[in-house]
């Protein structure tokens, strides 16, 4: 997904790029402030979690445009010790 961007513009960019608008790649991005590719990835994505763009009308869940989940580095604080550490402050 595009860095730095809210669900609100993702869905912004999702419903312009949707075949019922009619609105090219850059035409998107020219409106949002995004580049194309930016455009092109979030609407790639959306559809990939499930948005249907030929569904009337539209329907935008937050579950087409979140972000996936990030890997890392589990904490290496427990829970036990973060309520005891918060009972000592």
């Amino acid at each position: 997904m595009a860095p730095n961007t809210d669900i609100a513009t993702r869905a912004f960019v999702v419903s312009l790029k949707a075949p019922c608008s009619g609105k090219t790649s850059p035409e998107v991005a020219e409106l949002s402030g995004l580049s194309i590719r930016q455009v092109d990835r979030i609407y790639a994505r959306a559809i990939e979690n499930g948005f249907d763009p030929n569904i009337r009308p539209l329907i935008l869940k937050d579950e087409y445009l979140k972000d996936r989940p990030r890997s890392g580095r589990p904490t290496k604080v427990t829970e036990e010790n973060k309520e005891l550490l918060i009972s000592k402050v």
